[in-house]
């Protein structure tokens, strides 16, 4: 998946941060977030790779925006065509058909996320690095707390906030070493067609997303290994910065998550 464009580099934001944020999908609410994706790239020491779909968030002035604050060291914008996924998930076919809206983005999310290898294997040629860890995340998702960097050289970390970690796998936040991080994500190009075939890629009908049980369909095919964390977050759609109240919510709600958890474990 060869489509890095050298015109989308920015040069003046070269640094030697050694981890890597990368931010993919609709830029939507992200106006309201850039003083804590700051926070978040200042605290982890990262660079950061933005890739976003063309569409009414992206307004020349929010990219000036987030360009002058955020410095991002490649920011492109893309139109979105169903052929850029057919590499992964083949033609249109009954899945589809059957899911939908669902199967759709589905298939743009992680195409995004496989597009990341070759991203940032040339970012890393063009500073002469290669990063420590690498963070995959969204424009528009609420991170308030800080995470830890401690983790080995085999896991994959994901946040676990919501769903149900027995059936899924968050592609909101989530992040590993490097290699380990190139090497999960290329096992979402390997099983893209084979699971858009499989039985066991079917969900519960509005009840679980699509994407993350494909995300948790490769981990176990790779059979990688998974650990979750249930920091203070939320993909944020309100028109607003966030607020005590809106900190207050989140936290009870993971609160409650945690207690759910332990009761499944116990049983």
């Amino acid at each position: 998946m060869n489509n890095f464009s050298k015109e989308y580099i920015l040069k003046e934001n070269f640094s030697n941060k050694k981890n890597l944020l990368v931010l993919i999908g609709h830029l939507r609410t992200i106006e309201y977030l850039i003083k804590y994706h700051k926070k978040f790239l200042q605290k982890t020491n990262s660079d950061l790779i933005i890739s976003t779909w063309r569409d009414e968030h992206c307004g020349s002035n929010l990219i000036n925006k987030i360009k002058n604050t955020l410095k991002p060291i490649y920011f492109e914008v893309e139109d979105f065509n169903f052929n850029l996924t057919v590499n992964i998930f083949g033609n249109l076919n009954k899945f589809d058909l059957v899911f939908g809206k669902s199967a759709l983005s589905t298939r743009s999310q992680v195409y995004k996320i496989v597009k990341l290898e070759n991203l940032i294997l040339e970012t890393e040629k063009l500073q002469s690095k290669k990063y420590d860890i690498i963070f995959k995340s969204r424009p528009d998702l609420f991170l308030a707390s800080e995470i830890s960097l401690k983790l080995s050289d085999a896991e994959i970390i994901f946040e676990s906030t919501i769903g149900d970690w027995r059936k899924d796998r968050s592609d909101r936040f989530f992040f590993a070493k490097r290699s380990r991080f190139l090497e999960f994500i290329k096992s979402l190009r390997i099983y893209g067609k084979k699971s858009w075939d499989a039985e066991s890629m079917y969900p519960i009908y509005d009840t679980l997303p699509l994407q993350e049980q494909f995300i948790k369909y490769c981990c176990d095919k790779g059979n990688f290994i998974t650990r979750s964390i249930l920091p203070t977050l939320r993909v944020w759609r309100p028109k607003r910065e966030p607020e005590i109240k809106d900190l207050i919510s989140i936290n009870i709600n993971k609160f409650l998550k945690k207690i759910i958890n332990k009761k499944k474990i116990s049983n």
